[in-house]
């Protein structure tokens, strides 16, 4: 048994020994006076205090929210009344035993936003904690979160059961920037962590931060020694997670509004993302200059990814001999040509009626497949059932001439 656990029981058993009180209240070897994070008041509510820190910020980021609300098919009722949502838990693996011991939260007031944070400072205190949490939610238009659909909101959503609360609490539209992130920006970053957009994309960048990792062992420092001061880091970083979400959540209004001076990668990202969405026309356009783009400028940007995209959605809005140029661009330079190879021919097998070209296209993939360094047994599959089906229309095609001749 660790001495992180040994001291969790011991708090637990000490919380139940002793009647509940005021968080603020008792002598020095019952109450929790002296040991509380700075700047935190107790709020009453029906099942008893709970602590929280309040804070009101300007905001001076735009509010307009029409291409995200487009997008993402979302109300823009519902858009301009975001509930920025991040918590600090017990454990950063999830299930039944995990905690949220701080839950922070924002939303837009007046002309700033309004920042709230409840800590937990007894266990016996979490349904406390969760009524706060939960009169929030029912405010909010839309829940914002980072990775919060598969993790901060389930939960939250655990904890209730376990604590037999209300099972009607608010489950409003959930945005989870996340993966907002992952499709638009991930072509030119490393990973897409929180921290990572911030530098990469926000240019914010934190100073002493504490990693999120440790913010765990901080809680149980916190609990074995009372040093409030362990906390006031894990704070700090709440604090500025959830405020990060409202100027990222601004950021991809902008870039959702418009591709102007956005870097060739995130335009690519951007063009991604509209085509999962099913503005294929509006895709099409950013595939178009970005493959334009390339070829004038000789960047390494992706081209091959950025002609498949291009080729397959002017196949689908009737554009064919536009993507059959683009294929065979992609076929004649790429590297690896074997999907550019597989798109042709089904074009030029379903789009052009030509099936001996086609089959040339496949046999000659199949030649380059063999000799290449590492082999892929998915393309070459595909391409030997492509060849088997086209021998067999060719040769059927041969017979009724034959027949028709003979």
């Amino acid at each position: 048994m660790t001495a992180d656990l040994i001291a969790l029981r011991a708090r637990i058993a000490a919380t139940a020994a002793r009647s509940p009180s005021p968080a603020g209240g008792g002598g020095p070897g019952g109450g929790t006076a002296g040991r509380l994070p700075a700047n935190c008041s107790e709020e009453l509510t029906p099942f008893g205090p709970v602590l929280v820190h309040r804070e009101w910020l300007a905001d001076q980021s735009d509010s307009e929210v029409g291409a995200l609300a487009t997008c993402l098919g979302l109300a823009p009722d519902e858009l301009r009344r975001p509930l920025f949502l991040d918590t600090e838990t017990t454990g950063l693996s999830g299930g039944t035993g995990t905690v949220a011991f701080l839950v922070g939260l924002a939303w837009r007031d007046g002309d700033g936003l309004r920042l709230v944070q409840y800590f937990l400072s007894d266990f016996n205190q979490e349904s406390a904690l969760l009524w706060a949490v939960g009169q929030c939610v029912r405010d909010a238009g839309v829940l914002v979160s980072y990775n919060g659909r598969s993790f901060d909101w389930p939960l939250l959503q655990t904890r209730l059961v376990m604590r037999r609360a209300d099972p009607a609490w608010p489950s409003p539209p959930h945005l989870d920037l996340l993966t907002l992130a992952r499709r638009i920006f991930k072509p030119r970053l490393p990973d897409c962590a929180l921290q990572t957009i911030e530098q990469a994309v926000l240019d914010l960048h934190r100073a002493d931060d504490l990693p999120g990792t440790l913010i765990p062992g901080r809680f149980f420092a916190w609990l074995r020694n009372g040093d409030p001061s362990v906390l006031d880091p894990v704070f700090v970083h709440n604090r500025q997670d959830v405020l990060s979400m409202a100027v990222l959540l601004a950021r991809f209004e902008t870039v959702l509004r418009s591709s102007d001076g956005l870097d060739p990668l995130d335009r690519f990202g951007r063009a991604r993302f509209l085509e999962a969405r099913g503005f294929e026309r509006e895709a099409i356009r950013e595939y178009r200059w970005l493959w334009s783009e390339g070829r004038h400028a000789g960047r390494l940007m992706a081209r091959g990814a950025v002609g498949l995209r291009l080729a397959r959605l002017l196949r689908r809005d009737g554009g064919w001999r536009e993507a059959r140029n683009v294929l065979e661009e992609c076929w004649q330079t790429q590297s690896y040509p074997y999907p550019a190879a597989i798109e042709l021919a089904k074009l030029l097998e379903h789009q052009a009626r030509d099936l001996s070209a086609a089959r040339r296209i496949v046999s000659d993939a199949l030649g380059l497949l063999v000799l290449a360094a590492v082999p892929n047994p998915q393309w070459r599959e595909d391409l030997e059932r492509r060849l088997g089906r086209l021998d067999r229309r060719l040769g059927t095609d041969h017979g009724r001439a034959f027949a028709l001749t003979g």
